[in-house]
């Protein structure tokens, strides 16, 4: 049985991988909620860095009530300074899949319209602009 959540958890991490290597990464770090009633404080990496869109997330999360490691992945929404997710996870002292849903500190997430914009200065005053 082990194994076999070991194995589903391996094959979410292999689908996550190259959605991540396609985009800047952006990180975060919140509180999460299981559903199997334990709180927990955690780290998540997302799968890109724009705000107001959704991305994929890898995160590791200590669970309070059951004092074990969560490391999870899953889906969430990216605001400027804040996420919200839901994703599933693997709790190594209870040895079972379990799903919850966060809220937390975002860093590193561009603002709407500014990902990958380049900024070109304007010509001072009293400058020829070439017109």
């Amino acid at each position: 049985m082990v194994f076999r959540n070991m194995a589903v958890f391996a094959v979410a991490l292999g689908c996550l991988s190259p959605a991540v290597a396609k985009a800047d990464p952006s990180f975060g770090f919140g509180i999460s909620y299981t559903f199997d009633g334990d709180v927990a404080f955690g780290v998540r990496v997302f799968s890109d860095d724009r705000a107001e869109r959704g991305a994929l997330s890898l995160g590791l999360d200590y669970k309070f009530r059951s004092k074990g490691w969560r490391p999870n992945v899953g889906a969430a929404y990216l605001d400027e300074d804040f996420f919200v997710d839901l994703s599933l996870g693997y709790d190594f002292n209870t040895q079972g899949l379990d799903f919850g849903a966060g809220l937390g500190l975002t860093s590193n997430v561009n603002a709407p319209g500014t990902a990958g914009a380049t900024v070109v200065p304007s010509p001072g005053p009293g400058t020829d602009a070439g017109f």
